[in-house]
């Protein structure tokens, strides 16, 4: 059977991109993941406490991390950072909560970003979201990537993490569609699906990478909905469901310290792989069976959107027909809870020089106020070149000349982050970043 020249083009470009891929990069970052460090100043910004009780902390309790010391100046990794959190979290003199880890009673909470069009920021929205809660309340996070591109994962994978192979489980495997001619769910416990989620090197953020065979997924749904064995919408939902119930959280505060009052950093690592207090899916920019699950599946929704005009026209056609999914499934499954949490619409991109920009956004806001953020992602020459290292604003590390670009897109991910969180978690303290950026802009 011929193929004509198309088939030798696929064959030689894919040998190509296999040995090229941006690879030097990619492996440079892999190798040197999180190596930002944080100084005294920022960590105190973070855990918003005073410098000088973090400086007490540090000589009264032998726990607390040494960090790394140059000349005067003493920084701190993101996994310190965690410690000193519970550390300090964890002391029976607290006078407020450090660790905003959820209760037995509380179950784990899905936020979804998901977006009919791809290039609105969706996956930096999503990284740096879990990142957030992760660096400013402590919280520990899962990261579902649900697009074959994986392009999220790229945030949060080291050289340990074996991102693009094809034995590498994705959420195809934690929701047991990985095989395209099954007729029936892969059977899966809680220990199965506990072991798909991947450690990076951030503490407390785990991830199920992105891959190829989450088209299978598609595939296997389609044909299993054809049959009517299964709800094909709520697979994940209750994949998550199943695990989560395995893998409850079951660490107390105080159980952190020992019998004599020490801080037990065993029992603080353990409790760190114990379960999630929140899980992040980046969608795939479409509404298919799979990318249909991870909206059924969370609580909250974010849709990343720009503001241009055409680019709106894909946010009605991307709401309207998960409209008619939604109006079909609740015919079908009437007593079905779906995202009983706070769902918006997250401007992206925007360019504040560009009154229609920003006009948009205004109109959209009169229009729905509760459904559209007051804050928003500048276009920014910092994300890109973050970017061109795989890195998010919490980890990038500018030369001089891009340091001032750089410290205002940190203050834009902060204000929309502090955003989402008041929204999402009314009962956390709120920050600051929000506020100011509405206050100097809407008013």
């Amino acid at each position: 059977m011929a193929y004509g020249q198309f088939e030798q083009f696929i064959r030689n470009m894919t040998r190509v991109m296999g040995a090229v891929n941006t690879k030097l990069q990619r492996d440079l970052t892999l190798r040197t993941r999180v190596a930002r460090r944080f100084s005294l100043v920022e960590v105190s910004a973070l855990l918003s406490v005073d410098t000088t009780y973090l400086s007490r902390m540090s000589n009264e309790d032998p726990a607390f991390p040494e960090g790394e010391r140059r000349g005067r100046e003493r920084t701190f990794s993101p996994s310190e950072i965690m410690k000193i959190r519970a550390i300090i979290g964890s002391n029976p003199a607290a006078k407020r909560a450090y660790l905003h880890w959820r209760t037995p009673d509380q179950p784990v909470k899905v936020v979804t970003f998901g977006a009919q069009k791809g290039g609105t920021g969706k996956s930096l929205s999503a990284a740096h979201f879990a990142q957030y809660v992760n660096l400013h309340y402590g919280l520990r996070v899962g990261i579902i990537d649900a697009d074959p591109q994986a392009t999220v994962s790229l945030y949060f994978a080291d050289q340990n993490l074996p991102l693009f192979q094809p034995d590498t489980p994705t959420l195809a495997d934690f929701m047991g569609v990985e095989d395209p001619a099954a007729t029936d769910l892969g059977k899966r416990e809680g220990a199965d699906l506990n072991a798909i989620w991947q450690p990076t090197p951030w503490p407390g953020i785990r991830l199920i990478p992105g891959g190829a065979n989450i088209q299978n997924g598609d595939i296997s749904l389609f044909f299993m909905s054809q049959q009517a064995k299964v709800p094909v919408y709520r697979v994940l939902k209750d994949a998550i469901d199943l695990w989560s119930d395995a893998h409850p959280p079951a660490t107390r505060l105080d159980s952190l310290r020992q019998p004599d009052g020490s801080f037990d950093t065993s029992a603080f690592e353990a409790a760190l792989a114990e379960t999630v207090d929140v899980i992040v899916i980046d969608q795939q920019p479409s509404l298919t069976l799979m990318q249909l699950n991870g909206l059924i599946a969370a609580d909250s929704v974010v849709i990343p959107q720009t503001m241009k005009g055409f680019d709106l026209a894909t946010l009605s056609t991307y709401v309207a027909n998960i409209g008619e999914y939604l109006e079909f499934i609740m015919g079908y499954e009437a007593d079905i809870e779906i995202g009983a949490g706070e769902h918006m619409v997250l401007p992206t991109i925007v360019q504040e020089q560009n009154n229609q920009d920003t006009d948009q956004i205004l109109d959209l806001y009169r229009k729905a106020p509760r459904e559209v953020m007051q804050v928003w992602y500048t276009r920014s020459d910092a994300i890109a070149n973050a970017s061109e290292e795989y890195k998010s604003i919490y980890e990038y590390m500018p030369p001089k000349t891009r340091r001032a670009s750089a410290k205002a897109f940190l203050a834009n991910a902060n204000a929309v982050n502090d955003g989402l969180v008041q929204r999402i978690w009314p009962e956390f303290p709120p920050r600051d970043y929000a506020k100011s950026f509405i206050e100097e802009r809407w008013t």
